[in-house]
């Protein structure tokens, strides 16, 4: 059993580049939780990844923002939860108004 305190996680967000940053918080051999924060950027990054062996589950834990699922725009906002199926192309973009925090697991599907 683990336990993780989300304001203790935020404070050990590792950046990936200047809009995301994130942590894993759970890991085992089917899925990975943990956090991704996206600060709002003036041209996000239009680039869509898709995970062809995982589904994604997400919660958005604060701040507002969209994901984008193929060319279909999602409104987030806290309390929103998703699930993106294995190989469908998406990705996420904080509103203007501040970042975007998601917690996030991904489930290994046959």
């Amino acid at each position: 059993m683990k336990i993780i305190s989300i304001p203790t996680a935020l404070k050990h967000l590792k950046k990936i580049n200047d809009e995301i940053r994130y942590t894993d918080c759970f890991k085992e051999n089917q899925f990975t939780s943990g956090l991704i924060a996206f600060r709002p950027t003036p041209h996000g990054d239009r680039k869509q990844i898709n995970h062809d062996d995982k589904d994604v589950v997400c919660h958005v834990i604060k701040g507002s923002g969209r994901l984008r699922v193929k060319d279909k725009k999602i409104p987030l906002r806290p309390g929103v939860v998703c699930h993106i199926p294995k190989g469908t192309p998406h990705d996420f973009t904080a509103g203007k108004n501040g970042e975007l925090v998601l917690f996030y697991s991904l489930i290994k599907t046959n």
